[in-house]
């Protein structure tokens, strides 16, 4: 059986959806599954041993002057792969569902009203109804399970196999220098600023904390926002990180504290202890384990629809993270 899966894009999104691969595998162990993914976020797919292949489209190129003979290149390329029994879009977008015309004959969305772009539906065979407000790993073991007429269980979820994986043969001394015997990771920044916790927040857990703290960043903005912790902390400033030197990174650690972003959701994947700083954004895009814990600010987040306008994450005490942590770190 050959299986195609989309989800472009982002991070988070992706590592989320992710968790449907050891659940496929599990009912049809030898099931084929290509992963249809941004270019730029391949390397987080790569070296999963459920995956056969990944597939990195680049969107960027679709949308310059020459899309159209880009998009007949994509679509040929597309059209050259393996014949697909089932394609599923995982994403719902029109993108998404435009990639899964070219896959194959009976391709999986889901139905208008629980999908983010409705024109999106009509490009698929079959559709499944799954609310908005259902919890992301509920929405996405959901999709799958209806598809492939399986059942699963929350004790299912706790027992999962971490499933991000990086490359073994690589040397990581660059990082492995930064280690001690027990290390934290922050991450101040994400793709919206209000995601983000505020640095003086992130300061004065650093300091109640006094553990091995490492700080990431992904651009130069959130460079400098890093730096000014390590300043007024003494937490260290790791330096730029790929997607796979990030997998490992993860995996060393023993608490990853930040907003409602791709990395942060990463510890959930690979069985790292987290704690997730949500705002504007609702709890349900993550699962909560013993071991990965939302804090939510005061303001009430919508389950479908966000106010991306809402800053509350600032006003989540210090003191609330501080305490999670020394619980999560005694564990």
């Amino acid at each position: 059986m050959n299986i195609a899966i989309i989800r472009l894009s982002a991070l988070g999104d992706i590592v989320h959806s992710m968790v449907v691969l050891q659940f496929i595998k599990k009912h049809f162990p030898d099931a084929n599954i290509t992963w249809v993914t941004q270019k730029n976020f391949e390397d987080v797919l790569n070296f999963n041993p459920g995956i056969k292949q990944v597939v990195g489209i680049d969107i960027k190129k679709l949308k310059t002057k020459k899309s159209l003979k880009e998009f007949k290149k994509t679509a040929k390329f597309l059209k050259s792969l393996d014949s697909f029994d089932y394609v599923l879009d995982i994403q719902g977008l029109i993108k998404s569902a435009t990639i899964s015309f070219f896959l194959g004959k009976k391709r999986y969305g889901l139905e208008v009203g629980c999908i983010r772009e409705s024109l999106a539906s009509l490009f698929y065979t079959d559709r499944v109804i799954i609310p908005c407000e259902n919890n992301v790993i509920y929405r996405n073991l959901d999709f799958v399970s209806k598809i492939f007429g399986f059942e699963y269980n929350d004790e299912e979820i706790l027992k999962k196999e971490a499933y991000l994986f990086y490359d073994t043969s690589k040397d990581y001394s660059v990082i492995n220098n930064f280690l001690e015997d027990k290390n934290i990771l922050f991450i101040p920044g994400s793709s919206k600023e209000n995601k983000n916790y505020p640095s003086e927040g992130f300061i004065e857990v650093a300091k109640s904390l006094k553990k091995n703290i490492l700080l990431l960043w992904g651009n130069e903005e959130e460079r400098k926002k890093a730096e000014y912790i390590s300043q007024k902390s003494g937490a260290k400033v790791l330096p730029k990180l790929s997607l796979n030197d990030l997998k490992y990174l993860i995996s060393k650690m023993d608490l990853i504290i930040g907003g409602d972003t791709g990395p942060v959701h990463m510890a959930w994947a690979m069985n790292r202890a987290s704690i997730v700083l949500f705002g504007y954004t609702p709890v349900t895009l993550m699962y909560q384990t013993p071991k990965n814990i939302a804090i939510k600010s005061p303001s009430s987040a919508g389950a479908c629809r966000f106010d991306k306008s809402d800053d509350s994450i600032k006003l989540i005490e210090p003191k609330k993270i501080i305490e999670k942590a020394k619980e999560l770190l005694e564990r």
